[in-house]
């Protein structure tokens, strides 16, 4: 009997309807469900209730019902526990919640029956100093951006490579990704599309007030440091995946640098990546043009 742990945004799935069904199933095709208190009794079904701690040690595998800020959430715990997870997409685009809600009863058949494989996706180390003390440390396994606080004021930010100069970007900030992170904010600040199983990292920075703008792709050997200007005098923020924000200040220096654990992802045979890129960016067309 297969364990899965179901993880749901009940921002995204009203009254837990879909949660129901995607738990229905797996509990009839023999599978155990493990839930946390606050959706699990909203379903009527008979799982089994954990601490959402515990739901991550005991399961063999986590479904994050979502958005992609969903599954970045569930991602930065899974890792921890060493249990892999797969995302279902209740949102919009999701590039890493890549299973459509069409595709669950498929996807479902396939997981209890151990029809899929694990990829393994770097993570990025950052930790921030002020000066030669640490201020924070965390992981993420999109995207580390350092942008401009509450005030306008163009941030200027030098970056090395290894320690070696690269470039001073004056502009709104700069993005740090990992390869799974190249279709979030990187992508749209106009980065490259990076398929995510390589072994590299991108900066690429956001609206720089220059006249020459491009990304800097290297090694995932390397550690990319950001410089706030010493004579910045406003504050700056450091967003981790979206998830934890850092305010840092003039002097402060950011180090990024690929991490030593890595998130584990549930892969299916028939999903593709640039098969699932396009498809998502067409999808994402039919839904704008529905809205105008």
């Amino acid at each position: 009997m297969k364990t899965i742990g179901i993880i749901t945004n009940s921002d995204k799935d009203i009254n837990f309807e879909f949660t129901k069904l995607v738990a229905g199933k797996i509990m009839e095709l023999g599978g155990r469900v493990l839930m946390p208190h606050a959706s699990a009794s909203k379903l009527d079904l008979e799982v089994e209730i954990l601490d959402e701690n515990e739901i991550y040690k005991k399961s063999e595998c986590i479904l994050s019902l979502g958005g992609d800020g969903t599954y970045l959430k569930v991602a930065r715990k899974a890792y921890a526990a060493n249990v892999p997870i797969l995302g279902i997409n209740l949102g919009t685009l999701g590039f890493l919640t890549e299973i459509e809600k069409c595709d669950i009863d498929s996807t479902l058949h396939n997981i209890l029956n151990d029809r899929y494989t694990i990829e393994e996706r770097m993570m990025l180390e950052t930790v921030i100093y002020d000066k030669n003390e640490v201020v924070a440390k965390d992981i993420a396994l999109n995207d580390v951006v350092i942008s401009r606080g509450e005030l306008s004021r163009i941030l200027h930010l030098k970056t090395y490579i290894n320690n070696v100069y690269a470039e001073s970007y004056p502009g709104d900030g700069i993005i740090v990704s990992s390869p799974t992170g190249s279709t979030a904010y990187s992508l749209s600040a106009g980065g490259p599309i990076v398929e995510p199983d390589l072994d590299i990292i991108i900066i690429t920075p956001i609206c720089p007030h220059i006249l020459y703008s491009r990304s800097y792709i290297t090694a995932a050997g390397r550690v990319v440091k950001v410089v706030v200007d010493e004579n910045y005098e406003h504050s700056a923020m450091v967003t981790v995946d979206g998830q934890n924000g850092y305010e840092v200040k003039g002097g402060y220096s950011i180090e990024i640098k690929k991490a030593p654990c890595f998130v584990k992802m549930i892969k299916l045979a028939d999903k593709n990546f640039i098969k699932i890129l396009r498809s998502k960016f067409y999808m994402r067309g039919d839904t704008l043009k529905d809205e105008i």
